[in-house]
């Protein structure tokens, strides 16, 4: 069942892969992003259901925690980016490989960087591969209260970002109000909380593995994400480094802030 889950997102990338090329603009990855969990979910519940398995309760809420996650995080994600060209990652790629950048945007762009959404579903795997498990109530209600409280953070703290930027007196200025005050990257924080609470939720399968999920997904924000983010910050406003140095990186901090 997990073999054909990856194929059917493989095969979902490949249809957007072709039409990235065709309108020349390889950002449109971006945004199915939160979107490939989304089908990955389903795509592992009607599989498991095609054998003849039966629906669980766990089941259904996984699906519902991860459409809600994915689908929040596609809509942002599309009116931010839809009509304000392709990012210049791929622009740089695209000068770069020249004549080859169709056979680069396809593994590179494509496949290498949408590896890591196959990791992140562990917890998915997990509750649809094992039909011989409890349903704990704690472990549930536990799952969908971390889960929305991450969701508030996430989606708050990218209210008050885009109100911030929207704001032409802003415009060379950090933003360090509401929930940027205790975080410097509260949006990332209320992402891997989310994904504490799905990881929660697989418990009710008795195993434990579902945590390399919001594991790999804390490791990507600090290593990467935000190491990558705040150099290209610092390099373009030395002012940062107040911000830096007076805020939390990614676990809020209300001692911290001022």
């Amino acid at each position: 069942m997990i073999g054909h889950v990856i194929l059917i997102n493989w095969f979902c990338l490949t249809l957007l892969w072709a039409l990235s090329v065709r309108i020349k603009d390889s950002s449109i990855v971006d945004i199915y992003w939160g979107f490939g969990f989304v089908v990955m979910a389903w795509s592992a519940f009607f599989l498991s259901h095609l054998d003849g398995n039966q629906v669980s309760i766990n089941q259904w809420y996984m699906c519902g925690l991860v459409s809600i996650w994915g689908l929040r995080l596609t809509y942002f994600l599309a009116q931010r980016n839809i009509g304000k060209g392709e990012d210049y990652r791929y622009v740089k790629m695209r000068e770069t490989s020249k004549k080859d950048w169709r056979f680069v945007s396809f593994f590179q762009s494509i496949y290498v960087s949408r590896i890591t959404p196959i990791n992140h579903c562990y917890p998915i795997f997990i509750v649809f591969s094992n039909q011989d498990y409890f349903e704990s109530r704690l472990f549930t209600i536990i799952a969908l209260v971390v889960f929305f409280i991450g969701f508030f953070i996430e989606s708050l703290s990218d209210q008050q970002l885009k109100e911030f930027r929207s704001d032409p007196a802003n415009a060379d200025k950090i933003i360090n109000i509401g929930l940027w005050r205790y975080s410097r990257h509260p949006n990332y924080f209320g992402d891997f909380v989310q994904w504490l609470g799905i990881f929660i939720l697989s418990l009710n399968t008795g195993l434990l593995w579902g945590i390399l999920a919001p594991a790999m997904m804390l490791f990507i924000f600090l290593k990467l994400t935000i190491r990558l983010l705040e150099s290209a910050q610092l390099k373009k406003r030395p002012e940062y480094k107040d911000y830096v140095e007076s805020t939390n990186k990614f676990f809020p901090s209300l001692w911290k802030s001022r």
